[in-house]
């Protein structure tokens, strides 16, 4: 399995942001002040962060109120008995939870093999240590151990559920092992919880969700997982290309491919990219550079069609045509011609098309074709035909709003109007909720441009 050299660079760094979420200061006081003996290190680290709260300021801004000024000076107060009369504590003695811990801490990323062991010995003593086993997790993915760091991300989120980037790193530690489908779920749930504000971090998650999803030719996902990064500015090699695979729907890996491949799957990404984040004349620069360079490779003409579907759709058909020529079982291609012939009043051969494509995608990709038989008996009259092809597609993709306001029109034309309000409810519902930076996806876009986006 191909591992890049982000891999092992930093979890314990990633994973300590997580963890440093600011304490109330009572409960640094607490700590500070309480029976356990603290090593000198952590004594410093708690009174640095509790000289640093906000209620200190209580007393330095004259803007707060007389209660306001009163509830610091009290706090100081305390402060001032704890601080003055506790004399930093002794050397805590070898061996004891709080030593193992501090060395253990002492080594994370920088000594991941030393820090280790100490980990193990620290949880021996306190297993219900949530951080340890983070932190134990994140080096044995930097040893690249990565069966024993799934199996010790998996304990410390039995502590502590809501870690995001502790599922990111599962998900990490399963795709090196090819367990891809699991890896995906725990992506997801990092995703949904917050995987942390380290590019670098998301970038590498992102990119091997991306890959799983490229390997399922789920191609429209894949770019939801890649196209943020492209909008925020934010690139690298190993990002390009997988945008290029997208690109050109081709279900590959990128160790498979061949250095020929390798270059048009990156010459695409570039091109893609370009596009995603609004640089018009780089866009059309490299995706002209690619049909020049490599317009018998496959998915090229694909790229260049999806291109210029929102510039030329009479150019973009043709570009599909050229593929489905020299790669008859293209069926991102078959699709998106699919929709077009929708837009030039030809549903029943957009209908014949759209079941073509199905027989050739993916089971997790078909709801792409339901939702063109859908459109194309709705553009007859007919949504009676349409509504369960629509039905099926939101059952298989239903955080798509789009695909919930296409139903809640075939429910109105049906008359079925208690359903077609609940479909207008959870196509709302799920608008407001739509990541800014989220992409609809290539097929999606083909969709959107051939049939007019949900409003």
């Amino acid at each position: 399995m191909k591992t890049d050299t982000r891999d092992t660079r930093r979890p314990g760094t990633i994973l300590r942001r997580q963890a440093n979420t600011p304490q109330p200061p009572h409960v640094l006081l607490r700590e500070i002040a309480g029976a356990s003996p603290l090593a000198p290190s952590r004594y410093n680290e708690l009174v640095s962060r509790w000289t640093a709260s906000p209620l200190l300021k209580l007393l330095r801004n004259s803007r707060r109120t007389d209660r306001d000024r009163s509830a610091g000076a009290f706090a100081l107060l305390c402060a001032g008995a704890i601080l003055g009369t506790s004399p930093l504590p002794a050397q805590t003695p070898p061996g004891s939870f709080e030593d193992l811990a501090a060395r253990a801490m002492a080594h994370v990323d920088g000594q991941p093999a030393e820090a280790v062991p100490l980990f193990r010995k620290a949880l021996a003593l306190r297993p219900s240590w949530a951080q340890g086993w983070f932190y134990m997790a994140g080096d044995l993915y930097a040893l690249r151990r990565y069966a024993e760091g799934r199996d010790t991300f998996r304990k410390g989120l039995e502590l502590e559920p809501r870690n995001g980037p502790a599922y990111g790193f599962l998900g990490l530690c399963e795709y090196a092992l090819g367990d891809f489908y699991q890896a995906l779920a725990d992506i997801d749930k990092g995703e949904a919880l917050g995987i942390g504000s380290d590019v670098e971090f998301e970038m590498l998650v992102r990119q091997r969700a991306a890959l799983i999803l490229i390997r399922a030719q789920a191609f429209d996902e894949a770019l939801t997982q890649l196209g943020p990064l492209a909008k925020r500015g934010v690139n690298s090699p190993d990002v390009t290309e997988a945008l290029g695979l997208c690109a050109l729907a081709l279900a590959r890996q990128p160790e498979t491919l061949s250095a020929r491949e390798h270059a048009v799957a990156d010459l695409a990404g570039k091109a893609l990219y370009a596009n995603i984040a609004r640089r018009s004349a780089d866009a059309e620069d490299a995706f002209h550079e690619l049909v020049a360079m490599y317009a018998d490779d496959p998915g090229v003409h694909y790229a260049y069609g999806v291109y210029l579907m929102e510039l030329d759709q009479l150019a973009a058909l043709a570009e599909f045509e050229k593929e489905l020529k020299g790669n008859p079982t293209h069926w991102s291609s078959v699709l998106v011609i699919a929709f077009l012939r929708i837009r030039n009043g030809e549903p029943e051969e957009a209908i014949q098309l759209a079941q073509k494509a199905m027989r050739l995608q993916p089971a997790r990709s078909r709801w792409i074709g339901h939702t063109a038989v859908g459109h194309a008996y709705l553009s007859m009259g007919q949504p009676d035909k349409a509504i369960p092809e629509l039905e099926i597609a939101v059952r298989q993709q239903p955080d798509d709003s789009s695909l919930h306001f296409y139903l809640q029109k075939a429910y109105s034309q049906a008359g079925r109007k208690e359903d077609a309000q609940r479909e207008k409810a959870e196509f709302v519902r799920l608008k407001a909720h739509e990541d800014p930076l989220s992409m609809t996806g290539l097929a999606g876009m083909a969709r959107e441009a051939a049939t007019g986006p949900a409003r």
